[in-house]
């Protein structure tokens, strides 16, 4: 982890030095401006703060409405996995403590299995027609993340960037695909059962 960020920081600085002394040869030669190389140096710091950000950093997984799938329960549970999966992010940055992504990823992993069981007995509470398949989605998505987890913290051959990815692109899928479903399911199970007690 340590080796990709200290290979990216060297790209970085290669590409600062590069385009400082190409800059200040085409400004002082071609364009004649006095001082070339203090306006690269400048543009070539600017670019490579931005360069950083893109390539260095992760960035934070932000909270969307459109996340939303309308059960307050679940839309909760989501929220607290972003923040979980934040907390990747962070342990990440955290070059001193290497092995506090595997315990944030341990805590990530657990609280998932509460949310998937709080959703199968939302399922069941409501008799969701496609609980079998939805469950089935969570067993398969709890062995994946069994199988990702383990391989991380024995092999150390993936980046924090490629778990933070997988646990991002899980998430927005499970959300966006089954979740939204059920949601939608739920909340018009809710009115109906609003209704049919005012009648």
């Amino acid at each position: 982890m340590l080796i990709n960020r200290a290979k990216r920081i060297t790209g970085i600085v290669a590409f600062i030095v590069v385009t400082t002394i190409l800059g200040t040869l085409v400004l002082g030669f071609v364009f004649q401006v006095e001082y070339p190389w203090l306006w690269m140096i400048l543009v070539s710091l600017i670019a490579a703060s931005f360069l950083y950000s893109k390539v260095c950093e992760l960035r934070y997984l932000q909270w969307r409405d459109s996340y939303e799938v309308g059960v307050e329960e679940i839309d909760h549970d989501h929220k607290q996995l972003v923040g979980l999966i934040n907390q990747v992010v962070t342990a990440s940055q955290d070059n001193l403590r290497e092995n506090i992504v595997p315990e944030t990823l341990d805590n990530l992993i657990d609280y998932t299995k509460y949310h998937l069981d709080r959703e199968e007995k939302l399922m069941d509470q409501y008799d969701y027609p496609q609980k079998e398949w939805h469950a089935a989605q969570h067993v398969k998505f709890i062995d994946k993340i069994n199988r990702f987890y383990s391989q991380y913290a024995e092999e150390r051959t993936m980046s924090n960037k490629e778990v933070f990815y997988f646990l991002r692109g899980w998430l927005l899928k499970h959300i966006s695909n089954t979740d939204k479903e059920l949601g939608a399911f739920i909340v018009e199970k809710r009115n109906r059962q609003k209704r049919g007690r005012r009648d």
